[in-house]
């Protein structure tokens, strides 16, 4: 009867283990084929971004939107050798006056360079084969933020609930 108790005990504490591993923290706004894309690097672009001229429409479902791409686009440049410094993003950053308005405030700085290697990445294998590695990447969007859209690469606001948390905090926010 021990050892009964004692396997159950484990295969209990395994689940445990392996659900908290599968569902990402509270403080996580989307995770990409594994990698963790923080709230707080959204809250601070929006921060940034929100305060200068051109406010943006639906500020966090775009600087989200961007983030993952980001993931995405530095997934397939590392696959085929493109490159995302040096000249190519001096030339693309020379193109747009909000971009190095943007790109000189700290805060938004991850959002600069997941716009820039989106937009380098898509430029090199086009927009097509862009799309469809997207859809064939695994992109959990906290609910918070909106739902996300592999048909259209976007996250979508009118599916989010901002009320309602992805996950309990393990630990009181500060």
């Amino acid at each position: 009867m021990k050892s009964v108790r004692w396997v159950l005990a484990l295969v209990v504490a395994g689940l445990l283990v392996l659900s908290g591993c599968s569902i990402p923290g509270a403080n996580v706004a989307a995770t990409v084929n594994g990698v963790d894309i923080p709230s707080s690097r959204i809250e601070s672009a929006v921060a940034a971004i929100g305060s200068s001229p051109g406010q943006l429409a639906e500020p966090h479902a775009i600087v989200l939107t961007w983030a993952i791409r980001g993931e995405v686009a530095r997934t397939i440049a590392a696959e085929q050798g493109i490159q995302l410094t040096g000249e190519p993003r001096t030339a693309l950053m020379s193109t747009n006056q909000s971009l190095e308005q943007y790109a000189k405030v700290p805060q938004a700085a991850d959002f600069v360079n997941d716009l820039i290697d989106a937009t380098l990445v898509i430029n090199k294998v086009g927009e097509a084969p862009f799309v469809a590695k997207v859809a064939e990447t695994n992109v959990q969007v906290n609910p918070r933020f909106g739902a996300w859209s592999a048909q259209t690469v976007t996250v979508d606001q009118t599916g989010g609930q901002l009320s309602v948390p992805w996950t309990a905090p393990s630990t009181p926010a500060p």
